[in-house]
């Protein structure tokens, strides 16, 4: 079973496998006691999925959330209950290695840390990295692949509403720059958990600054990643 919307009193659901994966509250309309509100901006999100809904059932009176369908129709609930992708795509991964660069021999970023291969530091687990510390292309990238895989889990942790590819991978992007620790406390997090992508994603620009000043290669980093969740021209920022 595919993608698609089901709209009941109360809210518009996306559904996927019988479960619903995302939603938009209506709430009584200010003016008019015989309407109701609807934040559309989240539903933006729903129709650039890889798997966009092609079909909407409308359930008269039903205001309670959509319960599954019963086990002989329904397909496997989906790994995430917000829809979200599970690995960075290729563009991200693009975006990433391109402002991390490559660096073979321990060296001290910008504020200090030690770091090596893609943006490796000691915080994201072994190797630790310390002055003298040398390793391969090969190293390197292994590393990076089993740093990845922290921040696209604490994507998935922290990140209540539906993503598409494009969004999670700049999100991965983002993470693993400032840290997982740092998104989660961010505005950016919270409007993107309120429902309102536009806004997170301008709350990226807003990430440009090291040592309490703006550098250009941070800027270009968060206008890239902001392009990215957008799924505009990304590239032009490399």
């Amino acid at each position: 079973m595919g993608t698609w919307i089901k709209e009941t009193d109360k809210a518009i659901y996306l559904m996927q496998g019988g479960y619903w994966i995302s939603r938009l509250t209506k709430y009584p309309s200010k003016t008019n006691p015989q309407e109701k509100v609807l934040n559309v901006k989240a539903m933006t999100s729903w129709f650039t999925r890889s798997d966009p809904p092609t079909a909407m059932i409308v359930s008269s009176g039903a205001g309670a959330e959509p319960s599954p369908l019963p086990a002989s129709s329904k397909a496997a609930a989906p790994q995430s209950p917000a829809g979200i992708p599970g690995k960075m795509n290729a563009a991200g991964l693009k975006l990433l290695t391109a402002f991390e660069g490559l660096e073979l021999e321990a060296y001290q970023d910008s504020v200090g840390v030690w770091t090596i291969g893609y943006g490796h530091t000691s915080a994201a687990g072994p190797p630790k990295v310390t002055t003298g510390l040398r390793i391969t292309e090969a190293d390197a990238n292994t590393i990076l692949k089993r740093d990845l895989g922290q921040f696209e889990q604490g994507i998935r942790e922290r990140v209540s509403v539906a993503l598409n590819s494009n969004q999670f991978s700049a999100l991965v992007s983002f993470s693993f720059n400032v840290g997982l620790g740092a998104f989660g406390n961010s505005t950016l997090r919270r409007k993107l958990n309120g429902g309102d992508y536009g806004g997170a994603a301008n709350e990226l620009l807003r990430w440009d600054k090291a040592g309490g000043r703006a550098l250009p290669g941070l800027t270009r980093r968060r206008q890239a990643e902001r392009a990215l969740f957008l799924s505009e021209d990304y590239t032009q920022f490399l």
